[in-house]
C-alpha cells in the first residue's frame, strides 16, 4: 500500500477488489496490505461475509450518521471534507465496506468534543433481554452526627443547616456554604460517597467544585478552618479549585498527596488499579507519595507507584468520565471491563481469563451496555453475552 494513503483510499480499493475490478498493480498493493497483518486478512475476510456485513450495517444504521461523520471529520484533519461517506454504487454492500472500514480505521466512536459540546453521534438504545442500564447521579451523605442521607431521594432544598453551616441541593448537587464567618463556623467532617453505577458533584465550603466518579468517595471538613484545605479521597474525583495563596488545597488518597493553590485536575486511585494517576489540567501541583515528589505543568500526568512518574497526558482522556464519555485510547480490555463495572454494576463470568486485547473509542456514558458490548463486538475478535447482571465474554478464534 503506498505510503500516505488513508484508510478512506484503502477502503475504495478493497470495494473494488469486492467487485472484482482491481488492477494488477494495484491487486500487487491490495496484497502487500494483506500481508502486512493478519488483521487485514480477517478483515477483508468478514467484509466477504454478507450475512454479517448486514448485521454490522444494521447496528451502524442506529448511529446518528451526520454527527459521526462531522466528528471522524474533524479527527481526520481540521479541514471539513465533503460530507459523503462513500461513492454511490448499486449494491448496499460495498457502500457498508467503506463505512464499516472507516470506522474501524479511525474507531469511528473515537469522536471529538470539549468543554463546548461539539455534537457527538449517539447511539439509539436497543432493546435487549436482561440489559443493563447505566449509573446516574447517585450519592449518600453521612453528617458528622453519623446521619446518612440518599441523595437521589431527596427534593432540592436545605438539607441540613447547622454550626455555621448550610448544606443544599440544587440541581442535581451538593452545596455547602458558610453562613457564619469561618472564626465562628464550627468544623465537622462529613462524607459524600458514590455507589457503583453512581456520581456526584459537590460544591465545598471554599467554593471549590469537586466531581466524583463512581464508587467514590470524598471526606472533608465542612468549614476550612485550619492553615490548609485537607479532603481525603478514594475512587477517582475531578476538582476544580478556588484559589487561596493562604490556605493550600490538600488531596489525600491512599499514599498520594495532592497539593495545589488553585488548579483543575483528575485524581484516579481506585484500590484495584496498580497505579494512582493525577492528570492536570490547569495551574501547577505537588505531587509526594512519602518518597519522592514531583511539579506536575498542565497537560502532564502524574503515576504513583513506588516513585513519582511524570509523562505527557491526554486530558480529554483523563477526564472524559466527568463530561459523560468513556474514552479508550489503545486501552487494553482489563481496564476497559473495570471501568465498566463500575458504571453498570455488573460482574464478569470468567474476568482471570479476559483475553489481551485493545480498543480505541469515545461512546457516552448513557449508551445501555448492550450497545457498548456491540461497539467492541466490532472488531470481530469478541463475543459478549449478558445473563442479569453478568458477563460473559469469549475470544472469537
Amino acid at each position: 500500500m503506498q505510503a500516505g494513503r488513508g484508510p478512506f483510499e484503502k477502503a475504495d480499493l478493497i470495494v473494488r477488489y469486492l467487485k472484482g475490478d482491481l488492477s494488477a498493480e494495484e491487486q500487487v498493493q491490495l496484497n502487500t496490505w494483506l500481508d502486512s497483518d493478519p488483521e487485514n486478512r480477517r478483515l477483508v475476510a468478514d467484509l466477504e461475509n454478507e450475512a454479517k456485513l448486514e448485521s454490522d450495517l444494521e447496528f451502524i444504521s442506529s448511529v446518528d450518521k451526520d454527527a459521526a461523520w462531522q466528528n471522524i471529520s474533524g479527527r481526520i484533519s481540521n479541514k471539513v471534507p465533503e460530507r459523503r461517506l462513500w461513492p454511490v454504487f448499486g449494491n448496499w454492500k460495498y457502500a457498508a465496506a467503506i463505512l464499516i472500514f472507516g470506522m474501524l480505521s479511525y474507531a469511528a466512536f473515537e469522536l471529538s468534543y470539549n468543554e463546548e459540546r461539539s455534537e457527538i453521534a449517539e447511539v439509539k438504545p436497543v432493546e435487549v433481554k436482561n440489559d443493563a442500564l447505566p449509573g446516574g447521579d447517585k450519592a449518600t451523605l453521612t453528617l458528622a452526627d453519623g446521619t446518612v442521607v440518599a441523595l437521589e431521594d431527596i427534593a432540592d432544598g436545605t438539607v441540613r443547616e447547622e454550626n455555621g453551616i448550610r448544606v443544599s441541593k440544587v440541581a442535581g448537587q451538593l452545596v455547602y456554604e458558610v453562613v457564619k464567618s469561618a472564626e465562628t463556623a464550627v468544623n465537622a467532617y462529613n462524607t459524600i460517597q458514590t455507589p457503583v453505577g453512581g456520581q456526584y458533584h459537590i460544591v465545598l465550603p471554599d467554593g471549590s467544585k469537586v466531581w466524583l466518579n463512581s464508587e467514590s468517595s470524598l471526606r472533608f471538613p465542612t468549614a476550612f478552618t485550619g492553615e490548609n484545605r485537607g479532603v481525603d479521597l478514594t475512587g477517582e474525583g475531578y476538582f476544580e479549585i478556588t484559589k487561596n495563596t493562604k490556605k493550600p488545597f490538600i488531596v489525600h488518597s491512599g499514599k498520594t498527596q495532592v497539593e495545589v493553590l488553585g488548579t483543575h485536575f483528575n485524581v484516579m486511585a481506585y484500590a484495584n488499579e496498580a497505579f494512582s494517576k493525577t492528570t492536570l489540567l490547569e495551574g501547577s501541583v505537588k505531587v509526594s507519595n512519602g518518597v519522592s515528589s514531583k511539579v506536575m505543568m498542565p497537560g502532564q500526568q502524574a503515576v504513583v507507584g513506588g516513585q513519582v512518574h511524570i509523562r505527557a497526558a491526554d486530558t480529554d482522556e483523563a477526564v472524559a468520565w466527568k463530561n459523560g464519555y468513556f474514552q479508550f485510547e489503545n486501552e487494553d480490555l482489563k481496564t476497559i471491563v473495570r471501568q465498566l463495572k463500575r458504571w453498570y454494576d455488573v460482574e464478569i463470568e470468567n474476568e482471570e481469563q479476559i483475553p489481551d486485547k485493545h480498543f480505541t473509542a469515545v461512546i457516552s456514558r448513557n449508551t445501555p451496555l448492550s450497545n457498548v458490548l456491540k461497539m467492541l463486538e466490532m472488531s470481530g475478535e469478541l463475543n459478549f453475552e449478558i445473563q442479569g447482571n453478568r458477563i460473559s465474554i469469549k475470544e472469537n478464534k
